[in-house]
């Protein structure tokens, strides 16, 4: 098939699935009105493939098939191709602002991250059925999201919950499984769902060690989504008074699987705790690649609407707005520093797999030395506490100017002129001053607000665990060391 249109992709999406929301059966998703915004902004991307101007940055030849498909696919090994994929990365996301966290692009990066890891790990077998779904994903341009989180029925317990996703019944086809798994995110419009792994498995908990994927429509599989923060025409809400809710709620989904049947070609591992435990941290680096992107992005989306707003009430004249405004641009310039370095990394990453070296790093001495995964590390604190710092930059500049009127209100013939004569801003009128609070109001105050603060913070895992499993790094004694040398000199 190769790409795809937007047409194509709202096609796919009515299959059949089993999709509930709000206490009801969707039976046709693109009908849904919350969600048609949403499938307008991916349909966008769907064709923006097509158009002359950006087929060559978004597409490339397939290997297997000799037809254009999407370069977020692209198995690059030299710094050349990095840089072609990584500036696909850069521009889908700017189409999104950087506020889809899970469009495709970030499972194109994971499935050749597996397969890598895979091969790396000698597992041979595994690592030809993970290229398989890479490429059945790349050569139907499937818009493909994940689940990889056990339900939280008791956090206190390590092992894995009895809930979550395993094997009931093995067969010489295939797998049978049931369980729970969340928290998914695009599921109610993506084609289909990825299961693997996050925290590790332990010997005893084999038929936990799932790597899986499959269409949304499996028999035997309900999707479990949230409300959908954009209401439309259910409140009268539309671009101007929701424009980022109207446009970039993804959703996000529990998924719970009834004896859901998994073909033996769908599955990349059944049973192999080392390779559901290592798979990922032997990764390459592409799913990096293209979260730093993905996160830069949204970072100078949250900086460029905090230097609006304090413009659009004079606060950037005042040198307490100016020096915080100043604060997050060093947080982009630093945030596109790291993207380089996370994009270099890829790079020596992908060679030093293909030369049998695991663990490739600095020697500390001519080079910097640090652990593998220096693009983890900034998505686990450095870019949840920038975006956590500009949303909080932002709130202090719109102030109490975000409680405003609606369109409905501007449209009103008697509150119109109203708002025209007193609720202006300096060489700013009353309309567009208007837009943009309530842009600053669905970024910090809304439900969508609200859920993209817990995302950024939640995107790479509990921090807490996060800084523990840091502690427990090399690196923490490498660091050290260094005053352990300095006090025995």
């Amino acid at each position: 098939m190769g790409i795809r249109t937007g047409n194509q992709y709202r096609e796919s999406l009515r299959d059949g699935r089993k999709l509930y929301i709000d206490g009801r059966l969707v039976e046709d998703v693109t009908r849904y009105a919350p969600f048609t915004g949403v499938i307008d902004t991916i349909a966008a991307l769907y064709d923006q493939q097509h158009d002359p101007r950006y087929q060559q940055m978004l597409s490339y030849t397939s290997p297997t098939s000799g037809q254009r498909v999407s370069k977020t696919y692209l198995q690059s090994r030299t710094e050349d191709e990095f840089q072609q994929q990584s500036a696909c990365f850069h521009f889908r996301t700017r189409s999104t602002f950087g506020l889809m966290g899970r469009l495709t692009d970030f499972m194109s990066g994971f499935l050749l991250d597996q397969a890598a890891g895979l091969k790396a790990m000698g597992k041979a077998d595994a690592a030809q059925r993970a290229q398989r779904i890479v490429e059945h994903c790349r050569e139907n341009d499937l818009q493909v999201t994940h689940a990889l989180i056990d339900p939280q029925s008791d956090r206190s317990k390590q092992e894995a919950s009895q809930e979550a996703v395993h094997v009931v019944e093995r067969r010489a086809d295939g797998v049978v499984v049931s369980g729970c798994r969340m928290l998914s995110t695009l599921a109610p419009i993506a084609n289909e769902c990825y299961i693997g792994p996050f925290y590790p498995r332990k010997p005893g908990e084999e038929d936990f060690a799932l790597a899986f994927l499959l269409p949304l429509n499996a028999p035997g599989l309900s999707i479990l989504a949230r409300e959908s923060f954009d209401r439309g025409s259910e409140r009268g809400q539309g671009h101007f008074d929701r424009p980022l809710s109207s446009r970039f709620d993804e959703g996000d989904a529990i998924l719970v699987f009834d004896r859901v049947f998994v073909p033996n070609d769908r599955l990349i591992v059944n049973g192999d705790i080392d390779a559901f435990n290592m798979m990922m941290k032997l990764s390459a680096g592409y799913t990096f690649v293209q979260a730093c992107a993905r996160s830069t992005m949204k970072l100078r989306f949250l900086t460029g609407l905090a230097s609006a707003v304090a413009r659009a009430n004079g606060r950037d004249k005042t040198p307490r707005f100016q020096a915080a405004i100043g604060e997050l641009a060093a947080l982009v310039n630093t945030g596109e520093a790291i993207r380089s370095g996370v994009l270099a990394h890829a790079v020596k990453r992908v060679q030093d797999l293909e030369q049998g070296r695991i663990m490739g790093e600095g020697d500390g001495l001519g080079e910097p030395k640090f652990m593998l995964g220096a693009g983890m590390a900034a998505l686990n604190f450095f870019y949840p506490n920038a975006a956590t710092k500009a949303a909080d930059v932002l709130r202090m500049a719109a102030g109490s100017g975000v409680l405003a009127m609606t369109e409905a209100d501007y449209n009103n013939a008697d509150v119109g002129p109203l708002l025209d004569r007193w609720l202006i801003g300096p060489n700013t009128d009353a309309k567009s001053r208007l837009r943009l609070m309530k842009m600053a109001w669905d970024m910090t105050g809304t439900e969508f607000g609200s859920r993209a603060a817990l995302y950024e913070r939640l995107y790479s895992g509990d921090p807490e665990r996060n800084g523990q499993t840091w502690y427990h790094s090399p690196i923490t004694a490498e660091c050290e060391a260094l005053v352990t040398a300095l006090l025995n000199d």
